[in-house]
């Protein structure tokens, strides 16, 4: 019983830090995108339009990529130059998104803009 003290409370311990690693954008990002994957990993392309995209766009001040899965799973926070960057840019990065991705892409922004791409079935 003493020695699974300890192991429950590491586990405890790491549980907020895992969840904030793969889902949740940090709050000083203006626009963040998430790749995931369904165990085939992410849908390479559409990052690969996604990173093109944000580093030609001269509202973008600067992207944080944040990789935290076995399969290429990545969020990318983004920090923009002005505020208003941040709808145009959420904007941008959705039409550029294949109508059905390999695996699911979730595009947020400041003022609770939210899309998730459908499934590809």
């Amino acid at each position: 019983m003493r020695s699974l003290v300890p192991a429950l409370a590491l586990t405890i311990l790491a549980l907020p830090a895992a969840a904030h690693a793969q889902g949740n954008p940090a709050p000083q990002c203006a626009v963040s995108v998430q790749f995931a994957s369904y165990a085939m990993g992410i849908d390479r392309p559409a990052f690969d339009r996604v990173q093109a995209l944000l580093k030609r766009d001269r509202g973008v001040r600067s992207v944080e990529v944040q990789r935290w899965g076995r399969e290429g799973e990545t969020n990318l926070c983004v920090h923009v130059r002005k505020a208003s960057d941040a709808r145009r840019i959420f904007g941008r990065v959705k039409a550029v998104l294949p109508a059905r991705p390999r695996g699911p892409i979730v595009v947020e922004a400041r003022g609770g803009l939210r899309f998730e791409a459908p499934r590809a079935h």
